[in-house]
């Protein structure tokens, strides 16, 4: 994939372009308007192999796979570039080529741009729920000064871009969303806590 990438950098058609310059362009303008507390809270939250992978998450496309056919169920692999993408281009329909299209698009803007900038610029125009789109939502919770926004506040917002608030809120979304909130504090607790076994093993001189 990562080959086709580079291959269709340079022949790929003008609708692919036309794609890759507008997510470029919202990069550059919008990607540094969300701060660190809220791009480590995303990371964590929708992507937590971040680092890993080159904008597509192989790993969790093989979990997605067998998860289909061994549960019959549907399970999200989307990195947090390929969501990125898919708000930028309005593409959601279901199917393959849609899929192949977006996760080549990610790997060519991952080659431009850098994953924290990407990630600020996904916050900056994610659909959060009724009434909650983008940097007006965040701003609407939070104020204008988002850098005052602490991790752990940063990771219950972002929990809604799995379970969007509805116009009226019902006791199930609040109950999924809790639940969903516990399970991200219990994540970052859990990768804190082996931070500081790391540090306490191997201290810096």
């Amino acid at each position: 994939m990562s080959l086709i990438s580079i291959i269709l950098g340079w022949f790929g058609s003008a609708s692919l372009h036309a794609d890759l310059e507008d997510c470029l362009e919202l990069t550059t303008r919008l990607g540094e308007s969300v701060p660190d507390p809220f791009v480590d809270a995303v990371i964590l939250a929708e992507d937590h192999r971040n680092k890993l992978h080159p904008g597509i998450d192989v790993i969790a496309m093989f979990r997605a796979v067998w998860v289909r056919i061994s549960l019959g169920q549907i399970q999200g692999a989307s990195t947090i570039e390929q969501q990125f993408v898919r708000v930028v281009t309005g593409r959601h329909e279901r199917t393959i080529p849609r899929k192949m299209r977006e996760q080549i698009l990610a790997l060519m803007l991952v080659r431009r741009v850098s994953k924290r900038r990407i990630a600020s610029a996904y916050l900056a125009i994610a659909f959060y729920g009724s009434g909650s789109i983008g940097l007006d939502g965040l701003r609407d919770k939070f104020g204008k000064n988002l850098g005052n926004v602490a991790f752990y506040q940063a990771l219950g917002f972002v929990a809604q871009l799995k379970y969007p608030r509805p116009s009226l809120p019902s006791k199930e979304w609040s109950s999924k969303l809790a639940v969903r909130i516990n399970a991200l504090h219990g994540c970052a607790v859990g990768m804190a806590n082996k931070r500081l076994q790391s540090d306490a093993a191997f201290p810096r001189t």
